[in-house]
């Protein structure tokens, strides 16, 4: 009986891991298996996750003013902070409006191509952003609480999904797995900046370049949040208030996002034989580079202008 062939073991470079965001990014989609499948799934679903967002952002907010550890940070831009907390903080509050329109813009970027650099840029940043670098008004906010935020994030959009009335079960599997992936990468990009592995290597890091939020290298990313901290408050406020904010009436509120999925119209025609979105065919592989290694974006795909 002939033995199973082994796929050849692949070299990671650690010092790369530690110094190298794309080659951090091409690691971990590497061996989550993200692949066209999943950005097919996120491009396809796009529309559903972006009807909850509104109900998202709500929902997230009213936990994190559960807890004065971490309503503190919108106050004193720190959770180390143990002072005590404005009993009268809520969430029309003007930071805590300012803040939702920063998180409505985060979760639709989690929308947007990810089979660009620039989009694990952001996520990087956003990353970055929670530790006090590359902002004019530092914040402080430590990684408990980041990652239990993530968590919750996750659960209430897996749960609204699965919940989905009328989309077929493949594809909400598909949008679960894509979406999940996604979101543990963003674990690792807040991860890298908290814990300590790798800090030999820190000579070798970039230094943080100081932008309002919402930008990288200069470019607006994003569409619903891109105004800078230096603004206003009544500006975010004046962005207008969340549709769904009377809504959720469970503690959880997981019911408002069920009642808002209800009445999307759908387009359910199946994947493999039926026409595929145009989005999705605007997706093909990225090629290995002339030397036959692979490309720093190798077995990523790549986005297709359609122009």
């Amino acid at each position: 009986m002939t033995p199973l062939q082994r796929r050849p073991m692949q070299h990671i470079d650690r010092r790369e891991l530690y110094t190298n965001l794309e080659v951090r990014v091409q690691y971990l989609q590497s061996f989550l298996d993200f692949s066209s499948r999943d950005i097919e799934s996120l491009i396809t679903g796009a529309k559903y996750i972006k009807a909850l967002i509104p109900a998202v952002v709500n929902i997230v907010y009213k936990k994190l003013l559960q807890y004065d550890i971490t309503a503190r940070a919108f106050e004193t831009r720190s959770t180390s902070y143990e002072g005590p907390v404005d009993p009268n903080l809520s969430e029309s509050s003007p930071q805590i409006m300012h803040r939702k329109m920063f998180l409505r813009g985060y979760l639709n970027k989690l929308c947007s191509d990810p089979s660009k650099m620039e989009f694990w840029e952001y996520l990087d940043k956003v990353g970055m952003m929670h530790v006090g670098q590359g902002r004019a008004h530092p914040l402080h906010v430590e990684y408990v609480h980041i990652g239990a935020t993530l968590s919750f994030v996750q659960d209430i959009l897996t749960e609204a999904i699965l919940s989905h009335p009328k989309m077929r079960m493949d594809r909400k599997i598909g949008l679960v797995k894509a979406l999940s992936k996604v979101i543990w990468i963003q674990n690792d990009l807040f991860a890298k900046w908290y814990v300590r592995d790798g800090e030999e290597f820190t000579d070798d890091t970039l230094v943080p370049e100081v932008e309002p939020e919402g930008y990288l290298h200069g470019k607006k990313m994003l569409h619903d949040g891109s105004e800078s901290e230096g603004e206003i408050e009544e500006a975010a406020m004046a962005a207008g208030s969340c549709p769904f904010k009377d809504l959720a009436t469970s503690p959880r509120g997981n019911g408002t996002i069920r009642h808002s999925m209800k009445g999307m119209s759908l387009d359910e025609s199946p994947q493999k034989d039926g026409p595929r979105s145009p989005e999705a065919e605007n997706i093909r592989a990225a090629p290995a580079s002339p030397t036959g290694r692979t490309c720093p974006m190798g077995g990523r795909p790549q986005a297709v202008s359609s122009a």
